[in-house]
């Protein structure tokens, strides 16, 4: 009896201790990193999602900078984070004064050492909890970016292995964000939905007021005039639009036949898209053309660049959330920064929305690329030639401005 005793006694403190250590450990996350334009007012924010206290004892954040593969700087963390609370490491040289007071444990011998393209580790003793970050290869992933951990605080779950969409990429320097959750996109849902036109930009102007071949930002209501292929149609001129072609920004879909220019896989797709989905019965739909900030109004052969608006939403996130979109560009520039949907850029909504096209195999992110991933309706696959310019497909995801 002694011994059944002493089994079930080894049992027990067993599952408490697996118990514990779920709680101490894979409990605690990065929820927040701030890299801004100035290293000095870097951050990172933790987060306990347990119903327990945390004492660091053996805790420290870990940088392995430039690519490094070996740990190059190591900051212990001291203190303890209370339950189901945040706690944030910043330095004695942040600058942002109205948020030091948020900041838990003070780094006194410099900046935090990342830039932004330096991968970042949550360890205890010799145990990664959550890493961020890519080693052996310098790339940037937050640079002068906010990364917000996606989902609902009480859902984080530490992550030792990177995942780039593990986290959202919001405009640099929210500090407004530090110690909750206060930003309004948190999960793949909300992510799902796209970007919205912002009344904001509508108040803006179309070119940009001390160079008139740049654009200014704006958005301006016009109407559409025909369709050329999935990521080209024309507007009429109106409101400071001068009218004419758009070539639209962001996206490049595969082509159709043309004067200069042959027919590719998924090329008649994106044009159905565009054609009989998106701007079918034009006039019945609220159309806005928004210049980009800063840059270039028109293409080398004359053509207009903008974002094309539909009843509020995005064409370009919906066109390279179908994979009719062969890559979208993953540097953030100047102007992404301008161009937002609550804090989040537009670029941000493309890239989870081409992640989720090659997760599912759909469009140029399937077949051949992705042997089980579908293949074009449009496209002879044996003889590599086109099979038909009127493919039969339906879009996988509804038309938002369809949905009751």
């Amino acid at each position: 009896m002694k011994k059944l005793f002493s089994i079930f006694s080894i049992l027990f403190l067993a599952v408490l201790l697996v118990a514990c250590n779920k709680d101490s450990e894979s409990s605690l996350v990065i929820s927040k990193i701030f890299s801004p334009s100035t290293q000095a007012n870097n951050l990172i924010e933790l987060y306990n999602n347990s119903d327990k206290d945390i004492k660091f004892k053996n805790h420290s954040i870990r940088f392995y900078t430039n690519g490094s593969k070996e740990v190059t700087n190591e900051i212990k963390l001291v203190g303890t984070i209370k339950a189901n609370d945040y706690f944030v490491l910043g330095s004695s040289n942040f600058g942002v004064t109205e948020y030091k007071d948020l900041i838990d444990q003070v780094y006194e011998e410099g900046s935090l050492p990342f830039n932004g393209n330096d991968a970042i580790e949550l360890a205890s003793g010799k145990k990664t909890l959550d890493f961020v970050g890519t080693t052996g290869i310098d790339i940037n992933f937050s640079k002068n970016l906010t990364l917000i951990r996606i989902g609902n605080k009480e859902d984080y779950k530490a992550d030792g292995t990177y995942n780039k969409f593990n986290f959202i990429q919001y405009l640099p320097g929210l500090y407004q964000y530090l110690k909750n959750d206060n930003h309004e996109i948190k999960t793949l849902e909300d992510i799902y939905a796209g970007p919205r036109l912002e009344d904001r930009y509508k108040e803006m102007t179309y070119v940009d007021a001390e160079n008139s071949s740049l654009g200014g930002g704006g958005a301006v209501l016009t109407k559409n005039s025909g369709i050329s292929d999935g990521d080209t149609a024309s507007f009429q001129a109106m409101n400071g639009f001068p009218g004419g072609s758009v070539r639209y920004f962001y996206i490049n879909t595969p082509e159709v036949d043309g004067t200069y220019v042959q027919a590719e896989p998924w090329g008649y797709v994106a044009s159905k898209y565009n054609k009989e989905y998106l701007l079918n019965n034009p006039n019945s739909k609220e159309i806005y053309i928004q210049s980009i900030p800063g840059y270039n109004l028109k293409e080398t052969n004359g053509r207009n660049l903008g974002l094309v608006w539909i009843n509020g939403h995005l064409s370009q996130f919906l066109i390279v959330a179908e994979g009719l979109v062969a890559s979208v560009d993953q540097g953030y520039q100047s102007y992404d920064l301008l161009l937002t949907y609550k804090n989040v850029p537009y670029l941000t909504f493309l890239l989870f929305a081409e992640e989720r096209a090659a997760q599912n195999g759909w469009g140029t992110k399937g077949y051949p690329a992705n042997p089980n991933g579908e293949k074009s309706p449009d496209w002879n696959y044996q003889s590599n030639k086109l099979a038909t310019t009127s493919p039969i497909w339906t879009p996988h995801l509804p038309i938002p401005w369809e949905i009751n």
